[in-house]
């Protein structure tokens, strides 16, 4: 996801011109002040620091235009430093040349040269450290923000991953699954205890897999795919030769991360209501590869798209988790395939983006 911009919202717009009003009025302000200590203000100097206080909150808002369009603040903190530094010198030089120009038209050839120089340096000085100041602010309200809603997504995040761990057990484990399981367990004890026993083992690594899955933002395709691997041997057993299924992947997308039950989810999406619900069965075929910087997940099963496959909790949790890891570059599509087959297909990013949350709390 691109990191927002430090005003994006209306009442950060708001916020941010009355600092900009705020802050250039209280500057005149104080400049006026200050000049007064000296000598008694004269039209002519009160007129001169309101210019000054006009040309800055302008000059500054270009400033703030320029950063925005060159993304600055999509930049590590180490490159916009020294960008930071050399524009408010840049800023400091303009306005230290308008200024003066302006006051060599108004005062004529009368002000010595060396007075004038003199009056530039402080200017300069004085200008640089405003700007410098301005820019710490504007930076600093900017990472401020941009931390609130990294908190915010983690704990979006943590809830969301916290329902689809409920979800998945009530949904995955609930009293029928768990009946059907074990009672195939009880079959097999009798006549085949060794595969009674490999049950067991995959109904076990499941649940811990579920149960852990909430602690973890992701995981590699390999691990995601071994617990899919042991949920559809679960399934066989209860099915029997109604679920066929087919797992192909390329060798460079095994170590992609991904978000823990996002196949899983959409693997049983598939069984739940495609496979299962057909007196003779059908597929179901998980393919995955990797272009370039892009995973592409397919989980193709044999059915009819229906209200149900579409609107589950499953679905609409895996959705947000994808929007909340990667903004919008990650997209989840669910569509027919063709006569009798629907396709749920995953396309995200090879790699976690660096700007996102890295895990909910």
């Amino acid at each position: 996801m691109v990191p927002k911009e430090a005003f994006p919202t209306p009442a950060r717009r708001r916020a941010y011109w009355s600092c900009q009003v705020g802050g250039w009025s209280c500057y005149t302000a104080v400049n006026i002040v200050v000049a007064g200590l000296f000598q008694p203000p004269t039209p002519a100097i009160v007129l001169s620091n309101v210019l000054l206080g006009t040309l800055g909150l302008g000059l500054t808002h270009a400033y703030r235009s320029f950063i925005r369009r060159r993304r600055w603040l999509q930049r590590p903190l180490p490159q916009v430093v020294p960008r930071v530094l050399l524009a408010s010198l840049a800023l400091a030089a303009v306005l230290t040349a308008t200024m003066g120009g302006i006051a060599a038209l108004a005062s004529g050839p009368a002000t010595p040269a060396g007075f004038r120089t003199g009056i530039a340096f402080v200017m300069l000085f004085n200008l640089s450290a405003t700007m410098l100041l301005w820019s710490l602010v504007y930076i600093g309200l900017h990472y401020f923000w941009s931390y609130r809603e990294a908190e915010v997504a983690r704990w979006r995040l943590a809830a969301v991953l916290k329902e689809l761990e409920l979800e998945t057990l009530r949904t995955q484990l609930n009293p029928h699954f768990l009946f059907n399981s074990l009672n195939s367990v009880r079959a097999l004890i009798a006549e085949d205890p060794v595969r009674a026993q490999e049950v067991v083992t995959r109904l076990a690594g499941l649940l811990r897999y579920t149960l852990q899955a909430g602690a973890r933002t992701t995981v590699s395709l390999e691990e995601e795919l071994h617990v899919v691997r042991s949920y559809l041997a679960l399934e066989a057993v209860r099915l029997e030769a109604r679920l066929r299924y087919t797992i192909e992947v390329e060798a460079a997308a095994w170590p992609v991360p991904v978000p823990p039950l996002l196949v899983q989810t959409l693997v049983e999406n598939g069984i739940k209501h495609g496979v299962a619900r057909r007196p003779g069965g059908g597929c179901l075929r998980i393919t995955a590869r990797r272009d370039g910087e892009r995973l592409s997940l397919r989980v193709e099963n044999t059915g009819h798209l229906d209200a149900g496959a579409t609107a589950g909790v499953g679905l609409r949790n895996t959705r947000e988790r994808l929007r909340l890891l990667y903004g919008e570059a990650a997209t989840l599509r669910l569509a027919p395939g063709g006569p009798e087959v629907v396709v749920a297909e995953v396309a995200l990013p090879a790699t976690i983006p660096a700007t996102q949350p890295a895990a909910g709390p």
